[in-house]
């Protein structure tokens, strides 16, 4: 049950609704690096578990488990405040503290079953092993990806409405690759599931948009599927993680710190990988917006400017409803550019050209930052519900706000 919206005065007279869930995210996200340093600074994966490979698996697990318990009520003064205040439509606390319990809970039973591979697979085979476990960890996360949204969050699947299998057919996307959800987060879009975008999970709040602006959502969500910008920007993101595991393996080596063989080493890796998920949030925004622009030039001329002007601005009103920002504060939280930005671009194409679609750059990998930031689950890391987007709000922990 919901209350009525509340104007973004309510959060702060002098701020906005979209600058203090922002504020809220670099508190949370800062908190994260700094005990990150710590852990790493302190050697607490030393002196508060195992560094024994000979240690019995369970009980390793029972104290990584333990950890992550612990980690998941540390930060979760940061949830309440995002999920259950600096939100546009409240729900009553027990309903909410429910849908927090039970998307927390699917995300510790991903951190216990890559905290068991990992361990397993460097015990038997070798760390650098456990660094390709890590990545076949996240082609399964991405492969399920609408699943893993509908678990963690409980969204209901309803049928597929006429207005958006008319929609979608009129956008050349095919109405059997489409499964409509049900949320009342008016932040979700959805967006494709599988690497290879074989499901588009669509928000049944999309059957609002008028239908040239629904169709132009649909022809761009098809663009990103056919241009292989999805693919690209999955891959891309597993990459970059897998980086990371791989710069943590090599200087644990290096320090002689435990491997990943031991409860230290996952505990190590834990923290390492904030502190590269903390630089992914800093570097991968920027090719994550020039892959939105490159999708809108593609899309504007087979829809036309005005058309998808109009979804561009109703989807942005439904997020964080923030027109313009400034460049610093942009380059280096958003990976989806202001909407006065792209409105800006699509002014300079505003005739739809038929049978058109423009190359999309083969450079262009859509969602990169975000799509890194929950596939890090795989290394246990906390970081990718802290961001502002997502923070509280456990219908947007797989699927974050988007384009």
């Amino acid at each position: 049950m919901t209350s009525p919206s509340f104007p973004a005065a309510t959060v702060a007279r002098r701020v906005t609704y979209a600058r203090a869930r922002l504020y809220l995210g670099i508190t949370g996200v800062g908190s994260a690096v700094l005990a990150a340093f710590a852990v790493l600074r302190t050697d607490f994966p030393t002196q508060g578990f195992s560094s024994t490979a000979n240690q019995p698996l369970a009980a390793a697990l029972v104290s990584i488990g333990l950890l992550g318990l612990f980690t998941t009520i540390a930060f979760l003064m940061f949830d309440l405040i995002g999920g259950a205040w600096l939100v546009r439509r409240r729900t009553w606390a027990n309903v909410w503290l429910k849908r927090w319990a039970r998307g927390a809970a699917v995300q510790w039973c991903v951190w216990m079953v890559s905290a068991a591979l990992l361990l397993v697979t460097a015990r038997v085979t070798g760390v650098w092993a456990a660094v390709g476990a890590f990545a076949a960890i996240q082609l399964v996360l991405a492969a399920t990806r609408g699943r893993m949204a509908r678990v963690v969050a409980a969204l209901p699947v309803r049928p597929l409405p006429d207005a958006l299998r008319t929609a979608a057919q009129r956008a050349g996307l095919n109405p059997a690759r489409i499964t409509v959800v049900d949320t009342d987060d008016e932040g979700f879009v959805g967006g494709w599931s599988g690497i290879r975008a074989r499901e588009l999970i669509v928000p049944l709040q999309w059957t609002q948009l008028p239908e040239p602006a629904l169709v132009a959502a649909l022809t761009r969500r098809q663009l990103i599927a056919t241009s292989g910008a999805h693919t690209r920007g999955v891959l891309g993101a597993i990459g970059w993680n897998t980086a990371g595991v791989a710069v943590v393996v090599a200087l644990s080596a290096w320090w002689g710190a435990p491997s990943l063989a031991t409860a230290a080493g996952i505990v190590t890796l834990i923290a390492g990988m904030t502190l590269w998920g903390f630089l992914g949030v800093l570097l991968l925004p920027t090719p994550s917006r020039a892959a939105v622009y490159a999708i809108d030039a593609a899309a504007v001329k087979l829809t036309g400017a005005p058309a998808l002007r109009d979804a561009i601005e109703r989807l942005d009103r439904w997020q964080d409803d923030e027109p313009t920002r400034s460049k610093q504060v942009e380059t280096i939280f958003h990976p989806v550019p202001a909407r006065s930005g792209r409105l800006a671009r699509l002014a300079k194409s505003d005739t739809p050209v038929a049978g058109a679609t423009g190359p999309v750059s083969p450079l262009a990998l859509h969602h990169l930052a975000r799509h890194a930031l929950w596939l890090s689950w795989g290394a246990l890391t906390p970081l990718s519900r802290l961001v502002h987007c997502n923070v509280g709000r456990p219908e947007l922990w797989v699927m974050l706000p988007g384009d």
